[in-house]
């Protein structure tokens, strides 16, 4: 409804700045798109004949593919800021060479007005960014990780996903001895043995379950025996059993943080690394300060949307016909060198040469400010 407001508020000039902006963005987004997955379909087109992989299965995975996280971030978002510098400088440059902005400034039009359209589109874009990052990002990426294994790289496909698994939750003291973990379904565990440590971390008490669920945001063991132990961890007793009946368990650790501890960062939210660092506290200074500046970088990629909208907008208006071309170099230059930037901070904060915060958020912070700084130029 807000996007419906603003829209009927702009002005004809604004819609028209918009509709040039976004058609070469579509476009731009599109050709991205299928450049990626056709380079990644011919590698994996082998793979998916020997596996015979029915049609609708690759068209399935490669829709989850685009919004996977490769590397850092999803491929989605990643590509973004590139589609939104291009095609904004496209837009620009098709109305310079025309002499549009001159004359929408001659016949005094404010700059805000002109570039409304621009900055827009941009914290759209980046709150896209940011949703698809933490919500679609993470679980597309965990399909196709689980698709590649069943699929392509074993054919026992229940063998592929079990495995032993250790969890240590440092704000409760609980240590999880899982040994066949599914991370597909890590509600449903085997055979859990659990561990409760007191404050000194001497042994308090230990669990055994024959199978454990998460139901209603809560573990219920089936089949349990407990057992006590003293201060100098000699037990008290036999294992006591309740066998007949679930029993609910006060346990604050859930599947998530199953999956924040055995997945790698790159299948993670935020809010999962985040839970990860509460729930080490103990870890080395140089692992804290390497998951800190992840968390940080991750949180300020997307709004890098908005960083090339400010870069581009000042790049090409104080250009004209003859300097387009390489203005446009200059505004993609600036584009790689952000890029270089942000990988040269994460680089100094995970060696604890700069604030985690500043590792992540540097590179967005300066840029924002040189693009603030050259707007402020030209509107005078």
């Amino acid at each position: 409804m807000y996007f419906a407001g603003w829209r009927a508020g702009m002005t004809i000039l604004q819609r028209y700045i918009l509709r040039e902006y976004l058609i070469p963005f579509a476009y731009c987004m599109a050709a991205f798109c299928l450049v990626y997955l056709v380079y990644d379909l011919f590698e994996r087109f082998p793979e998916f004949v020997e596996a015979r992989v029915p049609i609708a299965q690759i068209l399935l995975f490669y829709a989850h593919y685009l919004f996977a996280v490769n590397g850092f971030v999803p491929y989605i978002v990643a590509v973004l800021p590139f589609a939104l510098l291009l095609s904004e400088l496209y837009a620009l440059v098709n109305m310079a060479r025309h002499n549009e902005f001159t004359a929408m400034r001659a016949s005094g039009i404010s700059l805000a007005t002109l570039i409304t359209p621009f900055l827009v589109v941009g914290v759209l874009a980046s709150l896209a960014a940011l949703l698809i990052q933490e919500t679609i990002g993470p679980d597309a990426t965990r399909w196709t990780y689980a698709f590649n294994r069943r699929q392509v790289e074993t054919r026992d496909a229940k063998k592929a996903f079990l495995h032993t698994f250790y969890f240590h939750s440092g704000a409760s003291q609980r240590y999880w001895v899982i040994p066949r973990f599914d991370f597909q379904n890590p509600g449903k565990l085997r055979k859990v043995t659990v561990t409760q440590n007191r404050p000194d971390g001497s042994l308090a008490q230990e669990y055994f379950a024959e199978r454990a669920e998460w139901l209603d945001g809560v573990w219920w063991f089936f089949g349990m025996r407990t057992r006590k132990y003293t201060l100098r961890e000699e037990p008290t007793g036999i294992w006591s059993r309740t066998p007949d009946k679930p029993v609910e368990m006060d346990f604050t650790e859930s599947p998530d943080d199953f999956l924040g501890e055995w997945l790698k960062s790159d299948l993670l939210s935020s809010w999962d690394m985040y839970k990860y660092l509460v729930n080490h506290p103990n870890l080395s200074q140089r692992s804290q300060a390497s998951r800190k500046v992840d968390l940080h970088a991750r949180l300020a990629m997307p709004w890098t949307c908005i960083v090339v909208i400010l870069l581009g907008i000042p790049a090409i208006m104080t250009s004209g016909r003859k300097g387009a071309l390489l203005t446009v170099m200059l505004a993609i230059s600036f584009m790689f060198l952000f890029y270089f930037v942000v990988h040269f901070g994460m680089v100094l904060g995970k060696r604890e040469l700069l604030m985690s915060w500043v590792a992540g958020w540097l590179p967005n912070i300066v840029f924002t400010g040189i693009g603030i700084y050259m707007l402020r130029k030209i509107a005078r």
